[in-house]
């Protein structure tokens, strides 16, 4: 048989910036690898490809468009992964496929469907059967099921028969994962996207039992790892056949058992490889993380979740807050990156709670002795989780979309999310101590000052006695007076500074251009450069390239923010704070993550301002009465078109 297996389509977005985070989803293709040794034919199908390709797109047709694609590959069957927090996207993909082609056999994995399968199935019946837990040992059966038309004997399934809901008990973990096949990578295009990093399976389960976390639900309480031999031939395999060299082992908490590690570190060590993974903090120390760097760990992810004492205990997280700093210094001169993310939005969250988390975020803004990524998200209800245990008849719905969750894209998604609370558990969210707008509000507002960088947020914060939590406790009163929606953009952020220190002030210019900075990082990540623009008529047209952007009347950033970043803020020339210029800013060609900006005299930000609009030859001819300069020479206008600076007819050049 032939199975189409569907991966999430996920993204991340951080600072308003939408990333598809293109890598092989492990547990499909670990499937597919399985499927593939008992003769049958398995093929991946990622959406976040094809949008990256652009075949699909963010739009009303995007859950049309998928089934049409995966019908395209011909399948005799089609098997979804899935997250509560995309749920309407594959239960609208499936129903558009089963609308389709009625007799095609649908199969449903993964956490979500696992604990939920009995309302998934007899809600939504486009799903013929779902495939609980870990799945390796039962693809093969379940397939061969689908050929016959009956599942029972299957084990590790639940499905309906006859309007009754049945589920087979049986092959629910995988003791030994030293068994499993290699998985897919052929199957996932590594070389036509350029990857030059890949995930590994490195184990599953965790032994912990947080309030807010589902993994143990999914992978049980059995703490597993690979063994060192089998993930060190995995990454030889991928080396061997991709070239890749870089890889991050996938495991909520990779350090648990620390002979394991160390027998890693030494198997991999002096290969030339460098990996990544997730830890406790209180399950790595000095010597572990020493050993760790020398074996090739370049960066480690820290679930912190929460800066108060009482949130720990209470969450079940029981993190002890006062190794959080030498930890994460430790990890930090010793060469590699960190990750430390937090949660709010606890029900029992008290304002002392959160601004304890503020408080130890603000902290990090200290730390940039290497690269340090710090995450702020609004808790997420998850299904088989303690706390929703505790909460589930409190839970409400207001169509905030987080971080975590899709978007919602047709008509009647927000109503099918709202109508089955139970299935969408993830949009959702608990009454708690706080107001829901004070959680929406600062985990908004926090993507957009993160933009403004470690430097600036420094400089920022001695304005509110070095503490995060002031800042955004100002800026709360602030919107709240004024009558600003809890939901804040980069508006927000730019009308209270120029409020706060008056619009010419040298922190509101700064403020400014680090926000169009992001800006043009965000329009270039989510693919919204202005290429549907038209020329007036037939005519080629020129106009300011989406990569650019005036920033008018601020000081001379990039030099004030370059004594920021040296920690030189104190002697920072009083004329240095005062003279104001104009700038243009443009993404560099080689590095979509750097700006580069361009010091402007009158006549150039007279003809970069006309240019706002696509302008045809004749537009020309009123330019110095418009402006009251004389037309820039055509040489100036082949420069920043060469530059990419500028586009004609809406087609970048320089791209």
């Amino acid at each position: 048989m032939r199975v189409v297996f569907v991966d999430n389509l996920l993204f991340e977005d951080a600072e308003g910036i939408r990333r598809y985070i293109l890598q092989p989803h492990l547990g499909l293709i670990s499937l597919i690898s399985v499927l593939e040794a008992a003769g049958h034919d398995g093929l991946l199908f990622d959406p976040k490809v094809e949008i990256c390709r652009g075949n699909l797109a963010m739009d009303r047709f995007l859950y049309r468009n998928i089934a049409a694609a995966i019908l395209a590959l011909e399948p005799d069957a089609v098997g979804f992964t899935s997250l509560g927090c995309n749920f309407i996207c594959t239960a609208k993909t499936a129903g558009y496929l089963r609308e389709a082609r009625p007799d095609l056999p649908i199969m449903l994995g993964g956490p979500h469907a696992t604990v939920l399968d009995q309302v998934i199935l007899t809600t939504f019946r486009q799903f013929d059967v779902i495939v609980k837990n870990e799945a390796e040992e039962t693809i093969v059966s379940v397939v061969e099921s689908l050929k016959r038309g009956t599942f029972e004997g299957v084990p590790g399934i639940s499905f309906v028969s006859n309007g009754t809901f049945k589920t087979n008990s049986g092959n629910s973990l995988i003791a030994n994962l030293d068994n499993l096949p290699i998985p897919a990578y052929h199957r996932y295009p590594i070389m036509e996207l350029g990857l030059t990093s890949l995930r590994v399976d490195a184990g599953r389960g965790c032994p912990f039992q947080c309030t807010f976390c589902s993994t143990a639900s999914f992978f049980g309480r059995q703490y597993r790892l690979k063994s060192a031999d089998r993930l060190r031939r995995e990454l030889d395999h991928l080396n061997a056949i991709y070239g890749v060299s870089d890889f991050s082992l996938t495991h909520d908490l990779f350090t648990v058992n620390r002979r394991k590690v160390l027998e890693f570190c030494d198997a991999v060590e002096g290969r030339g490889y460098t990996w990544k993974c997730s830890a406790r903090q209180d399950c790595v120390d000095d010597e572990l993380l020493a050993r760790m760097r020398k074996s090739g760990c370049t960066s480690i992810y820290y679930g912190i979740e929460a800066g108060s004492e009482r949130m720990q205990k209470i969450s079940k997280k029981k993190l002890d807050l006062g190794i959080f700093e030498k930890t994460l210094s430790t990890t930090q001169r010793l060469g590699m990156s960190a990750t430390v993310s937090f949660i709010t939005g606890y029900p029992e969250e008290t304002k002392a709670d959160q601004d304890a988390t503020l408080e130890l975020i603000g902290s990090c803004f200290d730390k940039d002795l290497s690269p340090l990524n710090v995450q702020l998200h609004l808790l997420t209800p998850e299904p088989g989780t303690a706390l929703l245990t505790q909460y589930q008849n409190d839970i409400a719905y207001d169509g905030h979309i987080s971080d975590f969750n899709f978007p919602t894209l047709e008509l009647d998604d927000g109503t099918v999310i709202s109508s089955y609370p139970q299935v969408f558990i993830n949009h959702h969210y608990f009454p708690a101590a706080l107001p829901r707008d004070r959680h929406i509000f600062v985990t908004t507002i926090y993507q957009h000052l993160y933009g403004l960088g470690f430097p600036l947020l420094r400089y920022v914060l001695r304005q509110f006695r070095r503490n995060f939590a002031n800042l955004i406790d100002a800026m709360d009163d602030w919107r709240t007076r004024r009558g600003r929606s809890p939901q804040a953009d980069q508006c927000t952020v730019e009308d209270f500074f120029g409020d706060r220190f008056g619009r010419s002030h040298h922190i509101a210019g700064l403020v400014r251009y680090m926000l169009q900075a992001t800006e043009l990082r965000r329009r270039s990540s989510n693919e919204l450069l202005r290429h549907n623009r038209r020329s007036n008529g037939d005519e080629p047209s020129l106009s300011l390239s989406s990569r650019s952007a005036l920033v008018l009347g601020v000081p001379d950033c990039s030099q004030i923010l370059e004594l920021l970043s040296d920690d030189r803020a104190s002697s920072i020339p009083s004329d240095l704070l005062s003279r104001r210029y104009d700038f243009l800013l443009c993404l560099s060609d080689h590095d979509k993550n750097h700006v580069v900006n361009f010091k402007l005299n009158k006549p150039s930000v007279a003809a970069f301002s006309y240019l706002f609009e696509p302008r045809c030859k004749a537009d020309w001819l009123t330019f110095e009465t418009s402006t009251g300069y004389p037309a820039p020479p055509e040489e100036f206008l082949m420069e920043y078109l060469a530059r990419g600076v500028l586009e004609v007819a809406g087609d970048t050049l320089a791209s």
